[in-house]
């Protein structure tokens, strides 16, 4: 399996292997659906009262925002994606960063805890720690996480598993982490030719090592979190390959799951290549708010080369960002399907 192959097979046969996704995401085993799963897998993590509330908040958490109910006046973004940085240590042949015009940098640690103290002063729920680099490459990571944590907020790190050394594995864990946060790692291919294919640069053995001496660790230091997924974004050629990764990662990790084929980060600026979005409103743009490495706030965190830029955190606040004329205006749009009006939009898939 070469990745030139991959990549010439992607645009191709997408749409034909979408409606596999959509089955696989939704919950890999018939008659079980990923939220039940998700469920009880996480139930292992009930431990205290404290745990039980947690719990709560996740699952008030997933429940769809619905436009209507928003208005118009300024409303605070249920989560942040902020961007530790976009550097990156691999050349995964589904992602763009490669060809990204945005100027390559880490994010300031200062800047860092003034967005995060002020996420927390006004309700944001959630912290993303990704975007279009690999997080863990930035030398105060998990102090971020750390002063994420002693903010109140959850914690979602993803990871690609390569920089999770024991070292590494031990700050996290003693970053006060509990069952409210998550480490997603991800993968594009099972197999160690799979992965390695499709992510080049990557070590499989070292990764899923790195996972394994991870979870054996939590359990040594008795720590109730983060909650450790894995997921597999299958390209064409993987996909043949997603049941055996549950197989393998079932039982292992917390969760393991399937992602969807997606086209954005391949197609968004190929006109007419991508699957054109017909009356679908967009989540992102209710759910949460980007945040690259600078400080720049993009319309989406589809907009690899910040060319929507809605606002700045290193002088605006989150909520005049997220409730941006611009912002409001996406939303709009999107209510009345008027998806041809924003180009990067109507060709995503998000």
């Amino acid at each position: 399996m070469r990745a030139t192959a991959v990549q010439s097979a992607f645009g191709a046969t997408v749409r034909q292997d979408r409606s596999v996704g959509r089955e696989l995401a939704m919950g890999a085993l018939p008659g079980a659906s990923n939220s039940i799963r998700y469920g009880l897998e996480e139930l292992k993590f009930l431990k205290s009262i404290e745990d039980l509330r947690i719990l709560g908040a996740k699952v008030a958490y997933k429940r769809p925002r619905r436009p209507e109910t928003l208005g118009t006046s300024p409303w605070v973004p249920p989560s942040l994606q902020i961007e530790p940085t976009n550097v990156c240590n691999l050349r995964c042949t589904t992602c763009p960063g490669a060809r990204s015009s945005f100027p390559k940098g880490y994010m300031d640690i200062g800047l860092f805890e003034n967005i995060i103290s002020e996420a927390s002063r006004i309700g944001v729920k959630r912290i993303h720690l990704f975007l279009r680099g690999e997080p863990t490459l930035h030398p105060k990571i998990f102090e971020m996480i750390r002063f994420t944590k002693s903010a109140g907020l959850p914690v979602h790190l993803t990871t690609n598993g390569t920089r999770l050394t024991p070292e590494k594995c031990a700050e996290l864990l003693d970053s006060g982490v509990n069952s409210a946060d998550q480490l997603t790692i991800s993968f594009i291919g099972h197999s160690k030719e799979g992965h390695e294919a499709t992510m080049v640069g990557i070590d499989h053995d070292l990764v899923v090592g790195n996972i394994t001496e991870l979870v054996r660790l939590r359990k040594e230091l008795g720590v109730n979190g983060p909650v450790i997924e894995t997921i597999l974004n299958p390209t064409p050629e993987t996909q043949c390959e997603t049941a055996d990764f549950l197989r393998f990662w079932r039982g292992k990790v917390d969760h393991a799951r399937i992602g969807e084929i997606s086209i954005a980060f391949q197609e968004y600026k190929r006109a007419g290549t991508a699957a054109v979005r017909r009356s679908s409103v967009c989540n992102y743009i209710y759910d949460r708010m980007a945040v690259a490495w600078n400080g720049q706030v993009p319309q989406c965190n589809i907009d690899i080369d910040g060319d929507s830029i809605v606002g700045d955190l290193n002088k605006d606040s989150i909520m005049d960002a997220w409730n941006s004329e611009r912002m409001q205006t996406v939303r709009r749009i999107h209510q009345e399907g008027r998806f041809e009006e924003l180009p990067r939009c109507l060709h995503c898939d998000m």
